[in-house]
């Protein structure tokens, strides 16, 4: 099953469209051609090995704030979540929402909800997929802290600015 993604490198927002088929996985950027990749993480935190068309390759990944700082090939970037056509918000939802709510950025349905009542939540986590137009939009938390209220479930079908989770955030933030 694909999946969709948005995200920006350098101030440029890119389309990356992952593949998973027959024990394979191929990756698209931007309509391009896909590669097939095959990525292992390493057993240190961050440190992946990949094969890239059959070419040996290794990444670095480091969180930072809502994006990711990635090291390949000895050059560093920086990713951050992307806007999605034009709206304010894409696959890492809650940047503009209240501290301490996920608001749906678009109607959709309500696919998979990842956390439950009382589960802890770390910054960038994947709390709720909601899908619309055929695309599954990951909604992250924004903040770290303690889920107190899940409205909707798989299957659900909500709206723009529907309120769809509370948290607590925690004290360190």
């Amino acid at each position: 099953m694909a999946s969709r993604y948005r995200f920006l490198l350098d101030g440029r927002e890119h389309s990356v469209v992952v593949d998973r088929a027959d024990g394979r996985t191929t990756v698209a950027v931007d309509d391009g051609d896909p590669v097939e990749v095959d990525v292992t993480s390493s057993g240190l935190p961050g440190l992946f090995s990949m094969l890239v068309d059959g070419e040996p390759s290794t990444a670095y990944v480091s969180r930072r704030g809502a994006g990711f700082e990635v090291t390949v090939g000895g050059r560093r970037f920086a990713l951050a979540p992307g806007t999605g056509a034009g709206r304010t918000r894409g696959t890492v939802g809650g940047l503009d929402d209240p501290p301490g709510q996920i608001m749906a950025p678009l109607a959709g349905v309500v696919v998979e909800v990842r956390v439950n009542v009382g589960d802890a939540i770390e910054v960038g986590q994947t709390l709720i997929v909601v899908e619309a137009m055929k695309m599954q939009n990951e909604l992250r938390a924004p903040h770290a802290g303690v889920v107190t209220a899940i409205h909707f479930g798989s299957g659900d079908r909500v709206e723009q600015g529907i309120l769809l989770l509370e948290y607590e955030l925690s004290e360190s933030e």
